[in-house]
């Protein structure tokens, strides 16, 4: 038996997902909602996905990093005894 499903079956699944979760202003035109998920559902998996440039192959690192305030982590020289 084959499991995929056909692109009307995958656009009322979209269609009733943006209905049942949509807002009431998407309730209202649902049809918009749905193409967003439509267009989401249909744009690839990972495996069609470009990798990244990155020359070392590793992962991108966060372009900002969060810092620990001063006084907020405990400091390993002082533990408590």
């Amino acid at each position: 038996m084959d499991d995929e499903l056909t692109i009307t079956e995958i656009r009322l699944e979209c269609l009733r997902l943006a209905v049942e979760f949509g807002s009431q202003r998407d309730v209202i035109n649902p049809h918009l909602l749905a193409d967003k998920y439509y267009e989401w559902v249909m744009q690839g998996s990972e495996e069609t996905r470009p990798d990244d440039n990155r020359k070392d192959g590793g992962h991108k690192s966060a372009e900002k990093t969060r810092s620990v305030r001063k006084g907020s982590a405990p400091n390993s020289s002082s533990a408590i005894v």
